[in-house]
C-alpha cells in the first residue's frame, strides 16, 4: 500500500495560494520500518520544501507590490 501527502496551503480565508504546491508525493510501497518512513520523509522534504518556499516568497510578493500599487494612488 502506497503512502501519499498532498499539501494545500491556504490563506487565513481559506482561499488556495497556488495550485503548483497542491501536489501529491509519493512516499513509497516500503514504508515497513521507522528507517524506511524516516528515508522517505527526508526525501518528501528535499523535494517540497524548496517549491513550497518559493512559493510562498512569490505569494508574499505579488501581495507587497498589490500594497504598493494601491498606496501610490
Amino acid at each position: 500500500q502506497m503512502a501519499n501527502i498532498e499539501i494545500i496551503i491556504r490563506d487565513k480565508d481559506g482561499q488556495i495560494l497556488n495550485r503548483v504546491t497542491a501536489e501529491s508525493y509519493e512516499l513509497g510501497q516500503e514504508l515497513s520500518s521507522l528507517s524506511a518512513i524516516e528515508g522517505a520523509i527526508d526525501q518528501l522534504k528535499n523535494r517540497l520544501l524548496p517549491a513550497l518556499e518559493a512559493d510562498l516568497l512569490a505569494h508574499q510578493q505579488q501581495k507587497a507590490i498589490t500594497e504598493l500599487k494601491k498606496a501610490d494612488r
